[in-house]
């Protein structure tokens, strides 16, 4: 651990077993901190300076012009020294202790060190510049040691650059400042400041103006009102850990990293997880963190969350994508009964037994117990949806859960859910939200194919999808197809009809052959209504239509032909008809 000499202002290493009293701070970054390798510079040139002043006295005869010289060359070595590890645009040689001390980022550190010295302390712990950044190797380490260092503090800091006497008209009171300044401040906003709000048992607040504010303890209600978190919990750092899954979450839900990793990076501590960082995964962070957390407990309110939008056709995995989705999970608790059967990740998804109880709403789902419930104690579950006869689900109706009132005991199931949900080709549902045209091949020998023209009014060209009305049983849209390709220009153009029932579940597809004249699509009126009434009735039956999934339009002299499928599949989050035509491009 690096820390800082609150009275030089000099970096020191610690190991572990000798690491000294230390006070941290707690701050959102601003555009001009103060970098580990920019504090090291501002340390060699104070020390530059008082060599060249001790010589000066020393050697009274030596000139000024070959004292600039001389301390010219020393701080160019410097710089050489520095520049593995410095932004080659940065002219650094150039810099003095002065044009460091112009930024917010250097008096932040000045600021802290003494007041971290008026309280006795001889040492502080500060993240912009005890890490060595350029380190991944350090700056992971430290990630993933940074709620034990906050919680072994002597004292937290916590620095509200944003919040001033000034920006609050009533002042009579101390509470009264403390609730506006909680409200409005970035402080209460980042994810980053939640685990250095919770692992420290002493916080000091500090106004714009470095005003000491006062003690966490002050002003825990306004602090609970601001972050969600209750009282007990902010006064003992100790229950953290005895929180629900889902309400630590919860804690989460409003807060906002910079980088997208870092809303899964940020919460290690809170469950005490040690993992790996590795940016440039973007949201597979935080499934990485709940994937960790479920090695380490049985605690299934992690599977409280719920989708920003409710949704039948929305199918997803049992984790959710972002604290966000915690947002009212403040009062769930998790039940007392231990599960005797761990929860594992496996290849085809997280393994994990669930209590089943028969879903009155009969849409096909189950509803499956989370051994969780809420502030009026009801058991809460969420619905589940089998992929493909066997042990395959997916969640479905992601943005509710069901709440129980007299706890019925249902019936253990062993199932496997993928996070990232894969639907078979044949899955029926009633559920089925859109048409998704896609290219089914990019052989070379096929020639081009375009969509010139869609019967439905919620043909979007830029996604090419449309909606199937939810309300109407028998949906049908047809697509007017061309063929790119002059050699068969005695038939480039098409129609398509798919199709959809939403009693029965049959969905099918069809190419209307007979249908070849150019001139015939000009002077109709309703090329789709006779495209409709040549599809053959047999198509339209689930019971004789069997091969409805599939179609040819054979172009020409028969040598090429263009296949049409349709198929169920996810068109991002929503169930979905995925009509795959051979060389199909979107051309405008």
């Amino acid at each position: 651990m690096r820390l800082i000499d609150v009275d030089t202002l000099e970096l020191r290493s610690f190991t572990d077993d000798d690491i000294p009293p230390y006070a941290i701070l707690s701050h959102t970054w601003g555009a001009d901190e103060i970098s580990y390798q920019e504090l090291v510079w501002i340390n060699r040139i104070k020390a530059l300076s008082g060599s060249l002043n001790q010589s000066s006295m020393s050697s009274s005869f030596t000139s000024s012009s070959s004292q600039d010289e001389q301390s010219s060359l020393m701080l160019a070595s410097m710089e050489m020294l520095l520049r593995g590890n410095w932004n080659p645009g940065t002219s650094v040689g150039s810099m003095t202790e002065e044009d460091f001390r112009d930024r917010l980022g250097y008096s932040k550190i000045v600021h802290t060190a003494r007041e971290v010295r008026d309280l006795k302390l001889k040492w502080v712990w500060i993240d912009t510049c005890c890490i060595d950044k350029s380190s991944s190797a350090e700056l992971q380490e430290s990630l993933n040691s940074m709620y034990r260092w906050y919680w072994n503090a002597k004292v937290c800091l916590v620095y509200l650059s944003d919040v001033s006497r000034a920006d609050v008209i009533d002042t009579n009171t101390a509470t009264v400042l403390a609730r506006v300044a909680f409200e409005s401040c970035r402080w209460t906003k980042r994810g980053w400041t939640l685990q250095e709000l919770l692992a420290p048992t002493t916080c000091r607040f500090y106004l714009k103006d470095w005003q000491y504010m006062g003690e966490k303890v002050e002003y825990l209600e306004e602090l609970s009102h601001a972050t969600g978190i209750p009282i007990p919990v902010l006064e003992d750092p100790v229950l953290v850990q005895e929180v629900s899954v889902a309400e630590r979450m919860s804690w989460a839900a409003s807060r906002q990293t910079t980088r997208l990793e870092d809303i899964g990076y940020c919460l290690l501590g809170l469950f005490d997880i040690q993992m790996p960082l590795l940016y440039g995964e973007g949201e597979k962070a935080f499934t990485r963190l709940q994937e960790e957390i479920l090695k380490t407990t049985d605690d299934h309110s992690l599977f409280a969350w719920k989708a920003n939008t409710s949704d039948s056709s929305t199918y997803r995995g049992l984790l959710a994508r972002s604290p966000a989705e915690f947002r009212d999970c403040g009062s769930v608790e998790r039940e007392s009964i231990l599960s005797a059967f761990p929860i594992s990740s496996t290849p085809i998804g997280i393994r994990v037994q669930l209590e089943f109880l028969p879903n009155a709403v009969g849409d096909r789902s189950v509803l499956a117990m989370i051994r969780s419930c809420n502030a009026m104690n009801q058991r809460l579950a969420i619905r589940l949806k089998c992929l493909d006869g066997g042990m395959q689900y997916a969640r479905v109706d992601a943005g509710s859960l069901v709440a129980i009132d007299d706890w019925p005991t249902g019936q253990l199931r062993t199932i496997y859910v993928r996070q990232k949900v894969s639907i078979p080709v044949d899955f029926a549902t009633p559920e089925f939200s859109r048409f998704h045209l896609r290219r089914r091949r990019a052989n070379h020998s096929i020639p081009h194919v375009r969509i010139i023209g869609a019967s439905s009014q919620s043909w979007d060209w830029e996604t090419f999808e449309c909606a199937i009305t939810p309300a109407q049983i028998n949906s049908c849209v047809v697509f007017l197809l061309r063929v790119q390709s002059h050699k068969y220009a005695h038939s480039l153009t098409f129609p398509v009809a798919v199709g959809f029932n939403r009693q029965t579940c049959h969905y099918w597809c069809k190419a209307i052959a007979d249908m070849a004249s150019e001139r015939e699509y000009d002077i109709m009126g309703g090329w789709w209504e006779a495209a409709r009434r040549r599809v053959p009735k047999d198509v339209l039956d689930p019971l004789t239509g069997a091969d409805a999934h599939h179609d040819l339009f054979v172009v020409g002299d028969g040598q090429i032909g263009i296949n049409i499928e349709i198929k169920a599949g996810l068109c991002g989050d929503s169930i979905s008809l995925e009509v795959h035509i051979d060389g199909l491009v979107k051309w405008s």
